[in-house]
């Protein structure tokens, strides 16, 4: 059984408004009788949470609760998808010029993050015509 993949018929870049990413948390905190909490890390690999958005016609909200539905079974494997904030930016040298390949196309970076969709499912509010956005959350996994 191969692990699932974002689909690429959904964006690859996630909306700017509606995006968050959180701090990996991996500390475990106990209550004193008086005075602030104790800390320690507990774990040294902890999730990091994103909170999401997405603007897809119809057919973009169909084929992501298909995803949800059937690839990750209703959203409880772990799947991969394309970095957001990184994948498909051109690699640069120190002095901000593009590395280009033989041809003279740009080398463009590829990252992945391994994710499992958040607590609650996601949710689709139609916000015009056959338009819709859909918000959701993700634990990236270490």
């Amino acid at each position: 059984m191969s692990i699932p993949v974002w689909p690429t018929d959904l964006p690859r870049r996630v909306l700017r408004q509606g995006f968050s990413q959180g701090f990996a948390d991996g500390r475990l905190s106990t209550k004193m009788e008086a005075g602030p909490t104790k800390s320690r890390r507990r774990f040294s690999s902890a999730v990091k949470p994103i909170q999401a958005a997405l603007d897809v016609p119809l057919d973009g909200k169909m084929r992501l609760e298909r995803f949800w539905d059937e690839d990750t079974a209703g959203g409880s494997l772990p799947f991969l998808m394309p970095d957001p904030m990184s994948d498909g930016l051109a690699l640069l040298t120190l002095d901000g010029v593009p590395l280009l390949d033989q041809d003279g196309a740009p080398l463009l970076n590829t990252a992945m993050w391994l994710v499992k969709f958040g607590d609650t499912p996601p949710s689709a509010a139609n916000t015009a015509g056959i338009w819709y956005r859909v918000t959701f959350s993700l634990a990236v996994l270490p």
